[in-house]
């Protein structure tokens, strides 16, 4: 099962330019990964502009020919244009940020993304009536913390059975 998200950076004229993202979408996992790999804006919006993928990597640029959707480059971002001969999976744009937080659930995301012109990551909750975390960077890392807490606490529980 997916957890599917909406990446999006907000362009100079207040577009909003995104692309879907099919699994691990959750803060701890997409979020942590945008705020880790791809704080360079540059290589944030050359991802996006890609287009739909299924999973982002650390980075979405292969270095090996053998790349594709079946036979993934580890660490490399799989998107289903580029990397699955798919059509119809540039990304959209939408006219400005309400717009974006109104209709950004093209593919039913449970959250969405953002970067702002002032550098800012933009957080959108689907679970919590769509809520928006301005500056989200330290949900996101707390979110990640929690779920390492989690697999540490589970790991522990499985040894002592």
């Amino acid at each position: 099962m997916a957890t599917r998200a909406r990446i999006g950076f907000e362009a100079k004229d207040g577009t909003i330019v995104s692309s879907y993202h099919h699994y691990d979408g959750y803060p701890a996992g997409l979020g942590y990964n945008l705020i880790k790999n791809y704080s360079d804006a540059d290589k944030f919006r050359e991802a996006v502009a890609l287009g739909d993928a299924s999973f982002w990597g650390t980075t979405p640029y292969p270095t090996d020919s053998t790349h594709s959707f079946s036979t993934p480059q580890e660490g490399v971002s799989v998107y289903y244009g580029r990397d699955r001969g798919e059509e119809n999976v540039d990304a959209t744009t939408f006219r400005d940020f309400a717009h974006f937080a109104d209709d950004y659930a093209l593919c039913g995301e449970e959250y969405a993304y953002v970067l702002r012109l002032d550098g800012t990551l933009t957080m959108i909750v689907r679970y919590e009536g769509d809520k928006i975390v301005e500056d989200a960077e330290d949900d996101i890392v707390l979110a990640r913390a929690a779920m390492i807490k989690m697999i540490r606490k589970d790991q522990e529980n499985r040894l002592t059975l």
